[in-house]
């Protein structure tokens, strides 16, 4: 249906959209290659580069992907044999328009009409980033730049010369990842690969832990046949009644000693769990009244709306200053908590032992009462131990005791429970993770199948415009880094085969990559693509095909901008942003065709 203007709704939903997405509005080169100083205006929609060869046309593409922090050309050549002849230092700016629709930008966290990335270059290798004047380290233009889904690195989203060769040598797992960078995907191999780092150290804390289990259990062994040889003596000194009757006591005074050590603690840690309770009160009440503050602003903002703007600026720092607050609040009531539950805990654990202590001191107490009255006595029971000499040869046949073994057969024992348990929770945290690895690359399987079932008929459909025939094909999804993806094309009733660099020819080659990214384009998430003499080894039927099919796909879309740099003539539409470059006397000139 077409309103009055003769738009279609595709076309006004597009054109929508289009104010959405950063464009770039404008590229400065100053002192950059053969521009001393040029203002490039671009237009969302088709931008077209003309102008011969030498005159500075693929120098624009350059100077815009340096900019954005390209590294392609510091693999080529240092940045500073960019620097124009005679000059120390050269800067390339990038301005986009960030203007504001229904209350959001396009760079959310730049709070302007338009932003301005700019990279200096010094003649003894130094750059550095500028955004809207603000130093930025060139990870946070990166970082910035990939919010709206651009990176200048993406061959797929610049082009630049001779990279669709470069493009066509790329291997096919390159190829892959480049399209997922392109189409957004790369967060989801990434989640893949924190997956499989997370299931990776489980699986080594597996190995750990399974040593760890194997001496938990050796010392089990060990300290149980401690154990049985101390009850062997006891059963040995049966005889040595006053003896055994000291030995008796004075294991009852250790464990009452450990009682009491443990009930000094257990208050101790009582009035920790007090005063942590207290301490997250007096944070929730502040919490409450600093909530209170917050809606008393926020209802002065509102009764505020009309007043100047830097009323309610400070209005609105108010708020995020109290917010800040009230979080902080919230935290420390949360740490608070958190602690008085660790010591709760902890107190359990105590009591716990407490109780087994307890029920262990009171069967050593009637133990020691059969024996006869209370010993107070001050030795150890090894000391007393060294007191039965007419047993010293039952107690050589025994070799040597320890004996606290029951107690530290008790803790091994514990140990191990332990270990086994983490062990099998940690089990069933690998399954989990195992399972979460194979979800995710099953999410990422399908979003890729999904976008080749899109994309290839568009491909294929392409290719049959020029007399060709193609298909694509992605393999080995199973295993991540040898994922790929492979281009297969036949030109003049040929069955198609891998596009390489060998096979084909250099125009063949290039119309099947150019198939393939006209094809890819309405995934593609940055809001501006470009490409550099795609047509230098065309003849002119395909140059004019390409061409035709390019200038489509750009009418296609207003939302995305699209620059095309050719040194040939296109005839285009009156809407096309044409850029005439000349260079005069070494210097190149930039204007617009006037139509």
């Amino acid at each position: 249906m077409e309103n009055a203007d003769g738009l279609s709704a595709d076309r006004l939903e597009l054109e929508q959209r289009a104010e959405h997405l950063p464009h770039i509005k404008e590229v400065i080169l100053e002192n950059f290659m053969s521009h001393e100083y040029s203002r490039i205006p671009f237009k969302p929609g088709l931008n077209v580069i003309m102008g011969p060869n030498g005159a500075g046309k693929s120098s624009i593409l350059l100077g815009l992907s340096v900019a954005l922090g390209q590294t392609y050309t510091e693999r080529g050549e240092r940045l500073s044999d960019l620097i124009r002849r005679g000059k120390d230092v050269a800067r390339v700016t990038v301005v986009f328009n960030n203007g504001a629709r229904d209350g959001r930008r396009p760079f959310r966290t730049i709070n302007t009409d338009t932003v301005s990335v700019s990279r200096y270059l010094k003649r003894n290798g130094d750059y550095w980033h500028y955004v809207n004047n603000r130093f930025m380290t060139k990870a946070e233009v990166e970082h910035l730049l990939k919010q709206v889904g651009i990176n200048p690195n993406n061959m797929l989203i610049v082009m630049h010369q001779n990279m669709i060769e470069q493009f066509v040598t790329k291997s096919s797992v390159e190829k892959l990842q480049m399209v997922e960078d392109a189409v957004g995907a790369a967060r989801l191999r990434e989640r893949i690969i924190d997956a499989e780092a997370k299931l990776n150290m489980l699986l080594t804390e597996e190995v750990s832990l399974k040593r760890t289990l194997e001496e938990a259990r050796a010392t089990v062994e060990y300290w149980r046949e401690e154990y049985e040889k101390l009850m062997k003596l006891k059963r040995l000194e049966a005889h040595k009644v006053e003896l055994e009757r000291e030995l008796a006591w004075s294991q009852v005074i250790n464990l009452e000693n450990d009682i009491k050590r443990i009930e000094d603690k257990v208050a101790s840690l009582a009035l920790e769990v007090e005063d942590l309770d207290k301490e997250s009160k007096e944070h929730a009440s502040e919490a409450g009244k600093l909530r209170d503050r917050i809606r008393d602003t926020i209802r002065r903002l509102r009764e505020e709306g009309s007043r100047t703007p830097e009323l309610l600026d400070d209005l609105e720092k108010k708020i995020e200053g109290l917010i800040d607050e009230l979080v902080d609040e919230k935290v420390q009531e949360g740490i608070a908590r958190f602690k008085a539950r660790l010591i709760e805990s902890e107190m359990k654990k105590l009591r716990s032992q407490l109780s087994e202590l307890k029920t262990k001191l009171a069967y050593q107490m009637s133990e020691a009462e059969l024996k006869g009255p209370r010993v107070e006595t001050n030795r150890k029971p090894a000391e007393i131990q060294e007191d039965l000499k007419l047993l010293e040869v039952q107690m050589n046949s025994l070799g040597s005791v320890t004996l606290n073994a029951e107690e530290m057969y008790i803790l091994a024992d514990a140990k191990y429970s332990e270990v086994e348990m983490k062990a099998k929770q940690l089990s069933e945290n690998i399954e989990k993770a195992r399972e979460e690895v194979e979800h995710r690359k099953g999410v990422w399987r399908e979003f890729l199948r999904k976008l080749v079932a899109e994309v290839e008929p568009a491909y294929v459909q392409i290719l049959k415009s020029v007399d060709a025939n193609g298909k694509i094909s992605l393999r080995n999804l199973e295993d991540l880094e040898k994922a790929s993806i492979d281009l297969y094309v036949g030109f003049r009733g040929v069955e198609p085969v891998l596009l390489d660099s060998h096979t084909q020819s250099g125009g063949e080659r290039i119309v099947a990559t150019l198939a393939f990214l006209l094809a890819l384009q309405k995934h593609v998430k940055s809001p501006f693509r470009a490409v550099d003499e795609f047509d230098v080894h065309l003849d002119p039927l395909n140059r004019e095909r390409m061409v035709r099919m390019l200038t489509a796909t750009a009418k296609a879309d207003p939302s995305v901008q699209y620059i095309i740099i050719t040194p040939g003539y296109i005839n285009v539409d009156e809407d096309t942003n044409v850029i005439i470059v000349q260079n005069v006397s070494g210097r190149s000139s930039v204007g617009l065709l006037e139509r």
